[in-house]
């Protein structure tokens, strides 16, 4: 049986969030941002309902479609985030296959990034 949608009735779990946080960062970055200037402007992020829903409808839709393409690694490493107190560096092998079987070749490559290292000399 396919799992459920996310969605209001369906609210992600902080595991799956953070599993899909780089997907939501890249492809509902307009709305963020919307959202972020809405709030500055008027002070307060109640005024800005309409962006916020605009966030989490998108953020919803991404996790979807993530879902739909890569169901078991999805579980696999959001269930390895939550046993691990989402700490990402105990998930590596489990991030990789997930985002190996999401990214097609193409997109593989722009997200494909060296390793940040804590000794790393930036010129």
């Amino acid at each position: 049986m396919a799992p459920a949608d996310f969605g209001e009735k369906n609210p992600p779990k902080s595991n799956d969030l953070y599993a899909t946080a780089k997907f939501i960062g890249d492809r509902c970055f307009d709305e963020n941002l919307a959202f972020f200037k809405c709030k500055d402007a008027h002070g307060h992020p109640a005024r800005c309902l309409d962006q916020g829903q605009a966030v989490r409808k998108c953020a919803f839709a991404v996790m979807n479609d993530v879902q739909k393409k890569a169901p078991k690694e999805l579980k696999a490493y959001s269930d390895c985030l939550h046993d691990n107190g989402l700490k990402l560096d105990r998930c590596r092998h489990v991030q990789k296959a997930f985002e190996e079987a999401v990214f097609t070749d193409a997109l593989a490559a722009l997200w494909r990034q060296p390793p940040c290292r804590a000794t790393a000399v930036i010129p």
